[in-house]
């Protein structure tokens, strides 16, 4: 069996040769026991645990705390009107930080929140629970955030116990159903980028039915978005746009009391296999908290395009551009650079200079 078809059977995920060249160290460690990657690919393709081991070993991992921090702090807000402890699940929770940051935008909200944090490849979920990091994990978190979250331990941080106490950690396939159930916020951010359409839309409704009525969905602003269905429908808390699985049938407005205090929002949700373009002062927000996140850039990007600004568009397609030419070869980078590439296309169709 081939990687990409492999790939795609056990986890959902969409291959190309710069994600196997990336991959291509773990690939040869867990070749090793096998004589080859021939004699890899073929116990993958007999057994499942190889087979599982091989699709973690293409797994992105590379996240950072308070990633797309108003969506965290946008859920918290929705969730203080719980009587009861709130149930998160960090979904693709890589090593773990996304897990700790949304406690720690519970906690300053006044939240009493229990959180599960799963991920394909197991090494990933052993780092996430150590609660232990290096400093970098925290740029561009805020300090009073980080403060109320993490302790300094020399080059690195560590999670406080009374938060590490309130989260724990699995390994889970996406395109399986879910561990649990009933979850008042599902957070699964920049993991269905990697995913082929169909596994995407498989792995979409997995989560869906995994919330409570009322339940928050969190997706990143460049993942594919499920439609907008009798179960699923947008909300809008403060000034962030998100999805929630709806309490019941749709009625008219008032007839039906939701458990978290949100309101509907008329427009619809892009089709499945397209990301919406980002509203403007969202993205500018983004940006400016978190100025050295190239997404957060290409998003400005692709706002002042849609906006009809083409030159501001290009000014911020530049400075992703130049971020991301210092960044090291990762998964990430990979998807972030062909994103530009497209942004910039686009870009000097309309006229602007990039």
């Amino acid at each position: 069996m081939k990687f990409d078809e492999l790939l795609e059977h056990t986890a959902g995920l969409r291959w190309n040769e710069p994600l196997e060249r990336l991959a291509g160290a773990r690939l040869q460690r867990l070749a090793d026991p096998h004589g080859s990657l021939a004699g890899l690919r073929q116990a993958a393709g007999a057994r499942a645990d190889v087979a599982a081991e091989v699709a973690a070993a293409f797994t992105v991992g590379e996240t950072w705390f308070h990633r797309f921090g108003e969506q965290l702090d946008a859920a918290a807000l929705a969730l203080r009107a719980l009587e009861r402890p709130a149930r998160v699940w960090s979904a693709g929770c890589s090593t773990g930080e996304e897990v700790y940051a949304l406690l720690g935008a519970c906690l300053r909200a006044g939240v009493d929140a229990r959180a599960l944090g799963t991920d394909l490849n197991p090494d990933a979920v052993a780092v996430a629970a150590t609660g232990v990091y290096p400093q970098r994990a925290l740029r561009d978190a805020p300090p009073d955030r980080v403060a109320r979250v993490f302790t300094l331990d020399g080059p690195q941080v560590r999670v406080k116990p009374d938060v590490r106490a309130r989260a724990r950690f699995g390994v889970h396939n996406l395109l399986r159903p879910a561990p649990e159930a009933g979850f008042d916020v599902i957070a699964c951010r920049n993991v269905l980028i990697y995913f082929t359409p169909g596994a995407a839309q498989q792995a979409c409704e997995h989560l869906i039915t995994a919330l409570a009525p009322g339940g928050l969905l969190l997706l990143a602003p460049s993942d594919p978005r499920p439609p907008v269905t009798e179960t699923l429908e947008q909300v809008r808390v403060g000034g962030t746009v998100l999805l929630r699985r709806a309490a019941g049938p749709r009625r008219a407005r008032g007839a039906v009391r939701d458990p978290l205090p949100v309101l509907p929002v008329p427009r619809p949700v892009a089709p499945p296999a397209l990301a919406a373009a980002p509203d403007l002062a969202q993205a500018r927000q983004r940006a400016f908290v978190s100025p050295h996140d190239p997404q957060a850039q290409l998003d400005l990007s692709r706002a002042f395009l849609h906006a009809g600004q083409p030159a501001r568009a290009a000014a911020s397609l530049r400075a992703a551009q130049a971020q991301l030419g210092a960044r090291g070869e990762s998964w990430e980078t990979a998807h972030l650079r062909a994103q530009a590439a497209q942004m910039q296309r686009a870009v000097q169709d309309a006229g602007g200079e990039a």
